[in-house]
């Protein structure tokens, strides 16, 4: 076989035609579909005061801001909390030392979830230029910049758009230069600020970061010693504060019940929710979050033992929901989305496996929470970047894009990437 440097010097000969990547024209898109689906969406209104959202983590933030702790997921007194992790709660706790609980202050978010947005759309077009050439990340961009679910993130006070972001941010470092030592010690400590924001993020990034590692034919010891000391510091908050192990969350059984419970459907139903149901409010305040908690995990497990068919009935529904988009009747945009995106795997697979192991990881493992518990349309939003990467691959092939088939190289982990127009290409 080949040298990596023949092989390099080969693949250099092998020029992309000249076609330019609209950075400029698909910024401008993406700025405008967000700015006119929020001026919309908020009916040309005001942002709502943060007070008036009624979100666990803007309770948790007000509390922070108020001079209370990490605490109170329900906007009541309630102690303690890790009903969810600490990274977004901090970030709009700081947002409301400086801006206050207002208007003011909820518009300064969502401009700042619209830049992670942004942000994102850079990304995608990145890690296409990088695998599939300059036509590919100019429907990437164009994708990215239209598609609904990607619109739709900035505009919930959530960490959804930061999440989308993380995910598009790891398939554009994939996508480069094979990592160093010193670049899985940068991954290892960025996938543990981005797991101390969102949790579930974690098996995906793990298992992305296992691929470029096979990539480079390196173990990464010391980008997970990083990650496990950085991400240490919530646990260990834990331990002392709550007074039992909580690596993670405290919410799964509260979840496992709101989706498996008797007479349930499987959706999330507001009248079980402590936010908006005073009984369920007062058993939380009454209780206190870990027996409350346990108690539902406790209700959900038992349900689920005695009754498997309908557990698997709708496990099987909330699989179609959050692949088909969760809202009632059918949601023609979210399945063309997902459509595209599946096409393009399917493509990639055929041309290069490694590649499409890589696509697929995310989505595999990050839905998988959700089937068993239950899903709500901002889960799949997380992911849209993936989704946008494989539905450009699956137009440009399509359309018989050249690119796309000079992406076509041998299956040998040491081929490199595909570089962008006149660039040399990177040693994967």
């Amino acid at each position: 076989m080949a040298s990596k440097t023949s092989m390099a010097k080969d693949w250099n000969e092998q020029r992309l035609p000249n076609v330019r990547i609209r950075w400029q024209s698909i910024l401008l898109l993406a700025t405008a579909a967000r700015l006119i689906l929020a001026l919309v969406l908020f009916e040309f209104h005001a942002v709502p005061p943060l007070n008036n959202w009624g979100y666990e983590n803007i309770a948790i933030a007000q509390s922070l801001h108020e001079g209370h702790g990490f605490s109170s997921p329900y906007f009541s007194p309630s102690g303690p909390t890790a009903f969810m992790a600490p990274g977004y709660p901090l970030f709009l706790a700081a947002i409301m030392a400086l801006f206050g609980t207002g208007t003011v202050a909820a518009t300064v978010i969502v401009i700042l979830q619209e830049i992670f947005s942004l942000l994102t759309v850079v990304m995608v077009m990145i890690a296409a230029r990088n695998w599939f050439g300059a036509r590919t990340a100019n429907l990437a961009g164009f994708i990215s910049a239209v598609a609904p679910p990607m619109l739709m993130a900035p505009v919930w006070i959530w960490d959804t758009s930061f999440s989308a972001l993380a995910i598009a941010a790891a398939f554009a470092a994939a996508s480069g230069p094979a990592l160093t030592r010193k670049g899985f010690i940068t991954a290892g400590a960025g996938w543990a600020i981005v797991g101390l924001v969102n949790p579930s993020l974690i098996p995906s990034l793990w298992a992305m970061c296992g691929w470029s590692a096979w990539k480079a034919r390196k173990f990464p010891w010391l980008g997970i010693l990083v990650f496990l000391v950085v991400f240490a510091s919530w646990p260990v908050r834990n331990a002392i504060v709550m007074h039992t192990f909580i690596p993670l969350r405290t919410d799964f059984g509260y979840e496992l019940w709101m989706g498996n419970h008797p007479g349930g459907s499987g959706n999330p139903e507001e009248s079980l929710n402590p936010m908006t149901s005073k009984a369920e409010r007062e058993a939380f305040l009454r209780m206190g979050e870990l027996r409350y908690l346990d108690g539902k995990g406790a209700q959900a497990k038992a349900y689920i033992r005695s009754a498997p068919a309908r557990f698997l009935e709708l496990s099987a529904k909330r699989f179609a929901r959050f692949w088909t988009g969760s809202e009632p009747g059918v949601n023609f945009v979210t399945i063309t989305f997902c459509l595209l995106g599946f096409g393009g795997l399917f493509f990639l697979w055929r041309e290069r496996r490694d590649l499409a192991v890589l696509y697929a990881l995310p989505l595999l493992v990050f839905p998988l929470p959700y089937y068993f518990t239950l899903v709500i349309a901002r889960f799949q939003y997380v992911i849209a970047p993936v989704l946008a990467l494989l539905a450009a691959h699956m137009v440009a092939v399509m359309l018989g894009d050249d690119d796309v088939k000079r992406a076509r190289r041998d299956d040998d982990p040491s081929a490199p990437f595909l570089a962008s127009e006149n660039q040399a290409p990177a040693k994967g």
